[in-house]
């Protein structure tokens, strides 16, 4: 018998597993299919009866009637994801529940969107600045100037315009405030040249880019460095005598 083959060898051959770059773990893991988008690592599809060591943190999906959603929103709730980029690091995704505010039969009434899309973003992913901002806005009264307004299907004063590229930092930039009115952004994917506000439930199907950042060249050598580092060190270690 060998009597070091017990807990500390277990404890120490997970510490080697932990260092294996996650590029190499993922040669494991099979994509699956949610509708017809192709799931990968770094993500995985997971739900609550099911876990999947496949899905790095942030970069869990659920698959609902046959459509994904990023997973830390309940799908009534989130984001869907219409397509992954995997070769650059961005999705498509849409906050398709925002249409529902459209809905001039629902029993909450016609509305135009009163939270910000990027308030339902989280880390790892980021609003991509390719994206252009639809601002929407729920007024008291009609506002004095009104050439680069489009009425909503809810009228009563709510109004769409397009505005500038995505700003991380401040989405409501340029002088878009309007006196009397609240002021929403919902990002879309288009420039400006190309965007027509008339358009603003076929821009919020379409959806919007997000981006996560990508390991860096180096990380996996780093990562096999320090794995066959810690082997050396296994070697010193007087396990004989635990």
């Amino acid at each position: 018998m060998f009597p070091w083959l017990g807990p500390p060898c277990l404890f120490l051959s997970f510490l080697i597993i932990s260092t294996i770059p996650s590029r190499l773990l993922a040669a494991t893991c099979e994509p699956e299919r949610c509708g017809n988008i192709t799931i990968s690592p770094p993500f995985g599809i997971v739900s609550i009866s099911r876990e999947n060591t496949c899905a790095q943190l942030g970069f869990q999906v659920q698959c609902y009637n046959g459509a994904p959603y990023l997973g830390y929103y309940q799908p009534e709730f989130g984001l869907q994801i219409l397509d992954i980029f995997y070769n650059n690091g961005s999705l498509q995704v849409s906050d398709v529940h925002k249409l529902g505010d459209f809905n001039l039969s629902g029993g909450k009434g016609c509305r135009v969107p009163t939270a910000n899309t990027a308030t339902k973003v989280r880390h790892p992913f980021s609003v991509s600045p390719l994206n252009q901002n639809l601002i929407f806005y729920n007024c008291t009264r009609a506002p004095a100037r009104l050439e680069d307004l489009v009425d909503t299907v809810c009228r009563n004063n709510t109004f769409v315009r397009v505005g500038g590229p995505y700003n991380e930092t401040n989405v409501i930039i340029g002088g878009y405030a309007l006196p009397g009115c609240n002021t929403t952004s919902v990002p879309v994917v288009g420039t400006t040249g190309t965007v027509n506000a008339s358009d603003y439930k076929e821009l919020i199907s379409d959806g919007f880019l997000l981006t996560w950042r990508l390991p860096s060249a180096g990380s996996g050598s780093m990562g096999t460095s320090k794995t066959i580092m810690l082997i050396g060190m296994l070697k010193l270690l007087p396990f004989s005598h635990m």
